[in-house]
C-alpha cells in the first residue's frame, strides 16, 4: 500500500500538468461552442429565410454527430503548419482538440438558446433560466470527454496515467486510474457546485427580466404595412 501511495505521489506533478491540458482544452471548446452556437441560434431565430434553413441544418448536425468523429476530423483535415505570407506556423494539437470537440458544445447551446429566446417572448422567464443547467450540463460533459484528447495526441490527464502504467508496469494499473478518475470527479463536484450557486443567485433570477425589458424580445413584431 506505501509503494502505491509513493509512486502516485511522485507522478502527481506529472498527472496534474496533464490534467491542465483537460482545463485547457475543454475552456477553449467550450468558448467556442458558446460562441458559434449564439450564432447558430440567432439565425434560426428568424424562423424563415435561408439563414433560418441554414442555422437549424447545422445545428443538427453538431447536434448528432458524435464528438469524436468531429474529434479525428480536426486532427486529420487540419494541417500540422499552416503558411501565412510564407510563414510557417504550427497548428497545435490541443487547438485541434479543442475545435473538434468543439462541436457538442455548438449544438447545445444553438438548441438551448432559441428555446430560452422563445420563453423571453413569452415572458417565461423561468423557463428561459433553464439554459443555464443545460449549457452547464454541456461543459461538463465537454471536460470528461477531453480525456479522448489524448487520442489525436494531447499529453492530457488518461494519456499521461497510460505512460505511467507503461513505464511501471501493470501492478499500477488500477490505481492509476482511479487516482486519475479522481481529479475529474473533484473537478465536475466543483462545477455542480458553482452552477447550483448561479441558479440561485438573485442576479441571475432578474437577469431574464433584465434583458426582455432592455431589448423588448416580448414586444409583438411590427406588421408589414
Amino acid at each position: 500500500m506505501s509503494e502505491t501511495f509513493t509512486l502516485l505521489y511522485t507522478w502527481t506533478p506529472f498527472l496534474l500538468t496533464g490534467f491542465m491540458w483537460n482545463v485547457l482544452v475543454t475552456l477553449l471548446a467550450v468558448v467556442i461552442g458558446t460562441v458559434v452556437g449564439a450564432g447558430l441560434a440567432a439565425m434560426r431565430v428568424k424562423q424563415t429565410g435561408l439563414a433560418s434553413r441554414v442555422g437549424d441544418v447545422l445545428s443538427r448536425i453538431f447536434r448528432n454527430v458524435p464528438t469524436l468523429a468531429f474529434l479525428f476530423f480536426a486532427a486529420m483535415a487540419i494541417p500540422r503548419e499552416l503558411t501565412v505570407w510564407g510563414v510557417g506556423i504550427a497548428f497545435p494539437l490541443w487547438l485541434k482538440a479543442a475545435l473538434g470537440m468543439s462541436a457538442s458544445v455548438i449544438g447545445f447551446t444553438a438548441e438551448s438558446l432559441l428555446v430560452a429566446y422563445q420563453n423571453l417572448r413569452r415572458k417565461d422567464y423561468a423557463a428561459s433560466l433553464l439554459f443555464l443547467p443545460t449549457w452547464g450540463s454541456s461543459v461538463m460533459i465537454s471536460f470528461i470527454a477531453s480525456s479522448t484528447a489524448s487520442l489525436v495526441g494531447v499529453s492530457e490527464l488518461v494519456g499521461r496515467g497510460n505512460a505511467i502504467i507503461a513505464a511501471t508496469g501493470t501492478d499500477a494499473l488500477f490505481p492509476v486510474y482511479i487516482y486519475c478518475a479522481s481529479f475529474f470527479v473533484v473537478a465536475c463536484l466543483a462545477w455542480m457546485a458553482l452552477m447550483k450557486r448561479l441558479r440561485h443567485s438573485e442576479t441571475i433570477r432578474a437577469l431574464p427580466q433584465h434583458i426582455d425589458t432592455k431589448w423588448s424580445l416580448s414586444a409583438p413584431a411590427p406588421t408589414a404595412p
